[in-house]
C-alpha cells in the first residue's frame, strides 16, 4: 500500500467512514498494524508541533505547559540554551514574542516512544533587540508520556532565507 493510500485509509478510519470489517479486509496483506501505528504516531507528532507553534504565537503558557516535557532543552537559532522554565518565562514575560511560525519540509520519524522531527521554519520574532524575520533548520525530539507526544528538545540553526 502506498503512503498516499495509507493516509487516505487513516483519514477514513479517523473520520469514522470505514466500518471495522472493511478496514480489516483492506489492511490484510497490504500493511501491518505496526505501519499503521507509525503513520498515526507521525500524524500525532505533527499535530503536537502545530499546537505548540500556535500556543507560542498566542503566548498561551497554559497550553504550552501541556505540550512540552519537564526536561525540555530549547536551543533557538541564536544558540542560547533554555530550560523548560526559561523557555516558558520568555514567552510569559514577552521577552521573546513569536508573531508567526511557518514550518516547511517537516519529516517525522518514530522510534519506540520517541519521535524525531526535522524541518525548516520561517519565524517573525520580537525581542529586546527588535523585530526580525528568520529562517531556521530545526531538529526536535518528542517523547511519548501518558498517551501524548511532548516536546523534549528543540535545536535550530539560522539559515539564509
Amino acid at each position: 500500500m502506498t503512503r498516499a493510500a495509507s493516509a487516505v485509509l487513516l483519514v477514513a478510519l479517523l473520520g469514522g467512514c470505514a466500518r471495522p470489517g472493511i478496514l480489516r479486509l483492506s489492511l490484510r496483506g497490504h500493511t501491518s498494524s505496526k505501519a499503521l501505528a507509525t503513520l498515526v504516531a507521525e500524524g500525532e507528532v505533527r499535530v503536537a508541533q502545530q499546537q505548540r507553534f500556535e500556543a507560542m504565537m498566542n503566548r498561551d503558557v497554559v497550553a504550552l505547559d501541556t505540550l512540552i516535557d519537564e526536561e525540555l532543552t530549547y536551543v533557538p537559532g541564536k544558540g542560547s540554551i533554555q530550560s523548560r522554565t526559561e523557555f516558558l518565562d520568555a514567552i510569559k514575560k514577552r521577552s521573546t514574542v513569536y508573531d508567526s511560525i511557518a514550518a516547511h519540509d517537516v519529516r517525522v520519524r518514530v522510534y519506540h516512544g520517541l519521535a524525531l522531527a526535522t524541518g525548516r521554519a520561517e519565524q517573525r520574532v520580537r525581542d529586546a533587540k527588535g523585530s526580525s524575520k528568520v529562517t531556521v533548520r530545526f531538529t526536535e525530539i518528542y517523547v511519548r508520556r501518558e498517551g501524548r507526544w511532548l516536546l523534549s528538545a528543540w535545536e535550530a540553526k539560522r539559515v539564509a532565507s
